[in-house]
């Protein structure tokens, strides 16, 4: 009697390799995405990053609390209040320390790119003295 093809074993290599394909590409794509990425250096004075690691937890940093909070509210709107990016914006608007603030700039990182955008849209909408630009077409 003629042996059998083991088709199983080649299925599960067939899903071994296909696996192997999938994580390369997701490592080269958020290569990509980190090669891409702008740095805080152009952000100025509306950063919530805090460079500087000689600053304890118990200083505040001079960053504009209004504006931390009108953050929290546009995090809170796109990802939910139970969110915990949306908390932790919420805790760095209410106390300002910088280990606070650190850690909500971390959460904010951990979005995806979609929500990231649509955060900051939200919250540079809602800051006073912003005029949308209106394109013609």
């Amino acid at each position: 009697m003629p042996r059998r093809p083991n088709y199983q074993q080649d299925r599960a290599e067939r899903q071994r390799k296909k696996v192997a394909r999938r994580d390369k590409r997701l490592a080269a794509k958020a290569e990509r995405r980190e090669r891409n990425r702008p740095s805080d250096s152009h952000l100025g004075d509306r950063t919530m990053a805090v460079d500087s690691a000689a600053e304890s937890s118990d200083t505040t940093i001079p960053a504009d609390t209004a504006a931390t909070g009108r953050f929290a509210q546009a995090l809170a709107f796109v990802c939910g209040m139970d969110h915990p990016a949306t908390l932790a914006a919420q805790l760095a608007a209410q106390s300002g320390t910088a280990d606070d603030v650190q850690r909500a700039r971390a959460m904010f990182l951990q979005l995806t790119v979609q929500d990231q955008r649509a955060a900051l849209a939200i919250a540079a909408a809602t800051t006073p003295g912003y005029r949308a630009e209106v394109k013609p077409g």
